[in-house]
């Protein structure tokens, strides 16, 4: 019989399609927030292949937004989230596939460092998943190589030639393992000699080790013998002493003396102690010359200034350059010889004091006149004789200098009367122009000399000039040559001259 559906079973049905479609629907958009109060924020991709609007977007795998807006920035693409989780500005963002059906979403990292991103703000870092056409064209490349491999190999070893050499390479290895397995049976039996050896060379080590131990217990036993046989005689040493001190006889002398001189040597040295203790107490009071000395803290003040005052008087003293000179010149006109000895003494390299003595062939010149009167009526009463006079003697020059750049300045005594010179030094001090002015009184003009000097090696040099360029009488020319020592060079010439034999 058939049955009869009624209306309301059908609507049943209905209401309960309805129910589960819901249902289904629900499921669907779990997670998926259209919340207005959530932010947009926006990321730069490359490739949005698979993503769509309403997309999910999620951090560790929790729903927290959804793609709002993709959109065309140039060549690439803006795709705009609206998410309400807070980020910041290290945030990350991963397109990442969630099925090999193409289905994709986007995955948040939010940061931790950074200021917070707003309303509008950019995710600056994206990453990206390798796509399945990646992995498919290095699949391919992958294969390709493989084929490559398979082919080197067909071509090697397919042919006869091939299997030939990998028959005589499979040949050669049994060979060479039959030969390493010969050579260990012929000498298992030396193996076996090396290893009785071995065990033998370690029994022998255990004996020797074993009879060292004994030996060094029986050298023990001794040495603890020894001392105590020397802990006993000193005992009765000890007991002799002392039970025989008033009765040891003409044997115990020497003992006796011994022990006599040894306390006497005591009570001075603890006499000399008390002593040493009192000067010592004294010195430290300030008693005496000694304590003063010690105590006394002016008179080491002055000491040290003495010191420190001397030695700055020796550091003068070593730094004083000394140089010794020699000249002689010819005057052409009084066919004489004229000598110099100069010794100077220079503290600094712009100053020096220099010391010269002078032959002068000129000498001194003094103009004497005698008057005599006479009685005699035929003839003049008064007589006049003058007589000129000239002495060949030394003359010293003493002298003050002051260099200024090349030009030195000179002021003192010249040749017994007060003078001045001037020194300019050219080509670096190899050749000087000098000129000197003095003796204002010997004549009707002070006398002046001008010279050059030129150096040709260290210590030589020769000169050339004129002298007293005033009077016309007197005016010659003249030319010369001389040494020049440092003290370096008179230390090293002294010590290398021979000693004088007596």
């Amino acid at each position: 019989m058939k049955e009869i559906v009624s209306p309301f079973r059908v609507g049943v049905v209905v209401i309960g399609a309805l129910v589960a479609f819901i249902w289904m629907f629900g499921r669907v958009k779990e997670g998926i927030s259209e919340d207005a109060a959530g932010y947009r924020v926006y990321a730069i991709f490359d490739d949005v292949g698979g993503l769509a609007e309403k997309s999910r977007v999620v951090i560790a795998g929790i729903n927290i937004g959804q793609i709002d807006d993709i959109e065309l920035a140039g060549d690439k693409a803006r795709v705009w989230l609206r998410v309400n989780t807070p980020l910041r500005a290290e945030a990350r963002v991963a397109k990442r596939q969630a099925s090999l059906l193409g289905e994709y979403y986007l995955q948040l990292t939010p940061g931790y460092k950074g200021e917070p991103l707003q309303d509008g703000d950019q995710i600056k870092f994206v990453d990206y998943d390798v796509a399945p056409a990646d992995l498919m064209n290095g699949m391919k490349d992958i294969v390709a190589n493989v084929q490559s491999i398979t082919a080197s190999l067909n071509r090697v070893v397919g042919d006869e030639q091939g299997e030939q050499k990998l028959t005589e390479i499979l040949t050669n290895i049994s060979e060479t393992v039959s030969e390493v397995n010969q050579a260990v049976k012929a000498n298992a039996p030396k193996v076996d000699l090396v290893v009785d050896n071995v065990v033998k060379v370690t029994d022998n080590a255990k004996l020797i080790t074993e009879e060292f131990r004994r030996d060094a217990r029986r050298v023990l036993a001794d040495a603890q013998q020894v001392a105590s046989d020397a802990r006993t005689v000193m005992a009765n040493v000890k007991a002799i002493v002392g039970e025989n001190r008033g009765k040891v006889g003409e044997g115990f002398d020497g003992v006796r003396g011994a022990v006599t001189r040894l306390q006497s040597a005591l009570e001075k040295l603890d006499d000399t102690l008390d002593r040493a203790r009192s000067i010592a107490k004294k010195i430290d009071e300030g008693k005496g010359t000694v304590g003063q000395l010690v105590n006394d803290d002016r008179l080491i003040d002055n000491v040290n200034e003495l010191v420190e005052e001397s030695g700055q008087f020796v550091k003068r003293l070593t730094r004083l350059q000394t140089i010794v000179a020699m000249r002689s010149e010819y005057y052409l006109s009084q066919t004489a010889v004229k000598n110099y000895l100069e010794v100077r003494l220079q503290p600094k390299p712009d100053k020096y004091y220099s010391i010269q003595l002078v032959d002068d062939p000129r000498g001194r010149t003094t103009f004497r006149e005698t008057v005599t009167n006479s009685s005699s009526s035929g003839e003049d009463p008064v007589v006049r004789e003058q007589q000129t006079i000239t002495e060949d003697r030394f003359r010293l020059s003493l002298q003050f200098a002051k260099r200024f750049y090349f030009v030195t300045g000179r002021i003192g005594l010249i040749e017994n009367t007060g003078g001045l010179g001037v020194d300019v030094g050219l080509f670096d001090d190899r050749l000087e122009l000098s000129s000197d002015i003095f003796a204002f009184d010997e004549n009707v003009n002070p006398r002046q000399r001008i010279w050059g000097t030129y150096t040709f090696f260290t210590h030589l040099y020769v000169a050339a000039g004129i002298d007293d360029v005033w009077n016309d009488e007197q005016t010659d020319f003249f030319v010369g040559a001389g040494l020049r020592f440092t003290d370096d060079d008179l230390k090293t010439i002294f010590t290398a001259a021979p000693a004088p034999s007596f």
